[in-house]
């Protein structure tokens, strides 16, 4: 099988921040997604790369980052609330955010979720480890993209 030269794009209506570059920030983040989410290929592929940070709104590990992100986000929720009398989708908020265009000049966003995998969590309900992604908007921001290893799952 012969492997990508430049990341795939993701256009997926349930991604979590919309059209772009997706990257795991651990390795058994990405494998435990591709088993799950590859199941009907019978193998994954992951591949490694570099990302300029300097455009990207980091969600995680930045403070400032992460409390204009929970405004946008919420702000939008709160008025889509107020127009349909139900809570949006994730593909409705991304596409609010694409019609505002409310992220301007980012390139890229790095963002977290809490894992529930029981057999990633070492520790019973404690939910202590951050799951980290990074969507990357502008192919530009990431370097030495390569092939890492191939699975079955």
């Amino acid at each position: 099988m012969p492997y990508l030269a430049t990341p795939l794009i993701c256009n997926r209506d349930d991604a979590w921040i919309g059209k772009g570059y997706y990257f795991w920030y651990e390795e058994m983040d990405a494998i435990a997604w591709g088993q799950e989410s590859k199941k009907r290929y019978h193998k994954y592929v992951i591949y490694t790369a570099d990302i300029d940070f300097e455009d990207v709104l980091d969600t995680v590990f930045n403070e400032e980052h992460y409390l204009f992100w929970y405004k946008i986000i919420d702000r939008i929720a709160d008025d889509a609330y107020k127009k349909t009398g139900r809570k949006p989708t994730i593909a409705e908020v991304n596409e609010i955010i694409k019609i505002r265009n409310s992220w301007k000049a980012v390139k890229g966003i790095m963002f977290q979720d809490l894992p529930n995998n029981p057999t990633l969590n070492k520790v019973i309900i404690l939910l202590y480890r951050k799951r980290i992604q990074l969507v990357a908007f502008d192919l530009n921001i990431i370097h030495n993209f390569a092939f890492h290893f191939e699975a079955e799952c």
